[in-house]
């Protein structure tokens, strides 16, 4: 977490974002503005009070959990905070928290007072606070919460309250960005429409994602890859007369991913890495299996995220396998799209 300085570091952040503006921002044609910098990671808090900052920096330390790729652990986010007069640097995040002291009557709190309606500010103003989503505001792909109280420690207990429905809020809000993005980049409706018709599933498939082996030797699956750096999802299916019960059996379940990494990766799973999770994708209870694989056919390997999802109407259980190959790069990011990309998995 970088905490920001004006007096030490605003030539610096000046030239990054004069940069930024010629070449980390994307054109947006479509709307004719210019899109959101940086990932999905990238986090901007803006306080409207030097008081505030103490808040700021605990808030951020509950909001951002690490994940573990393997034996590197990656933060959710990247947080930078900022002071009131330096608004502007955070217009350029695709996220961006302005953290708001009704009555500092600062930069923060005018440009709140303009984005929201009329009808929203006065229910801000009038009780004890309260939190506004914004999408767009500056920028596309771009969401903006605006988390405002009248006095400093309704607004701690605000963050605390709220931390974890703020950390679902943005990784819900980056998933659907992302799906927007791929939309608007174009997806592989081939191979969308050939896996419905033929397995009676699909996914939202980007274009940049191709198919790499299709039921190689009879084997009951099929792997997508994109490269530079390499992602793959792999879907594979086994079938069951008692869908509940197989669900039930993670020894059974890790065998199905061990024989798809043999059949379509050349890989070995290795078992102290495994974690379980229960969780919900597409409206279903699945099972989630996090862990790491090493290659049989070259000196590397990575993390993989696997989601075992029931089918009960054709009698199968699922195993929708996410994979990055990216040695020295953070992998959040690259997840982070995958896991977006599987969240539209879905049954026909």
């Amino acid at each position: 977490m970088k905490i920001f300085s004006r007096a030490l570091v605003l030539p610096t952040l000046l030239s990054l974002v004069v940069g930024a503006g010629l070449t980390g921002c994307d054109f947006d044609k479509e709307k004719g503005i210019l899109m959101a910098a940086g990932s999905y990671s990238d986090l901007a808090v803006v306080v409207s009070n030097p008081n505030v900052e103490p808040l700021a920096q605990r808030f951020v330390q509950g909001l951002n959990i690490t994940k573990t790729f393997v034996i590197r652990e990656e933060s959710l986010f990247n947080p930078d905070i900022f002071q009131a007069n330096q608004l502007n640097f955070a217009k350029d995040y695709k996220n961006t928290i302005l953290l708001l002291r009704i009555g500092d009557g600062g930069p923060v709190e005018k440009t709140v007072h303009k984005l929201v309606s009329d009808e929203t500010w006065n229910k801000l103003i009038s009780g004890s606070g309260g939190m506004v989503q914004l999408n767009d505001p500056w920028s596309t792909y771009q969401t903006v919460l605006v988390v405002a109280s009248k006095d400093r420690n309704s607004l701690s207990s605000l963050l605390t309250k709220k931390t974890a429905k703020i950390r679902k809020l943005f990784e819900d809000s980056s998933r659907q960005r992302i799906l927007r993005r791929n939309r608007y980049n174009g997806l592989n409706t081939h191979l969308m429409n050939a896996y419905r018709e033929r397995f009676g599933f699909s996914l939202e498939i980007p274009s940049e994602f191709q198919q790499n082996q299709l039921e190689p030797d009879g084997y009951p699956g099929l792997e997508m890859l994109q490269s530079a750096p390499s992602r793959g999802i792999s879907i594979s299916w086994l079938a069951t007369e008692d869908v509940d019960w197989l669900m039930d059996q993670r020894e059974a379940l890790l065998v199905m991913r061990q024989e798809m990494g043999e059949k379509l990766h050349t890989e070995d799973i290795i078992p102290e890495t495994l974690t379980w999770q229960e969780m919900e994708l597409g409206g279903r209870d699945i099972l989630k299996l996090e862990g790491a694989w090493t290659s049989r056919r070259f000196a590397g390997g990575g993390a993989f995220w696997c989601y075992f999802i029931p089918d009960p109407q054709r009698q199968r259980v699922i195993c929708l396998d996410l994979l990055v190959y990216a040695p020295g790069m953070d992998k959040m990011v690259m997840f982070r799209g995958l896991e977006a990309i599987a969240s539209t998995f879905t049954f026909h």
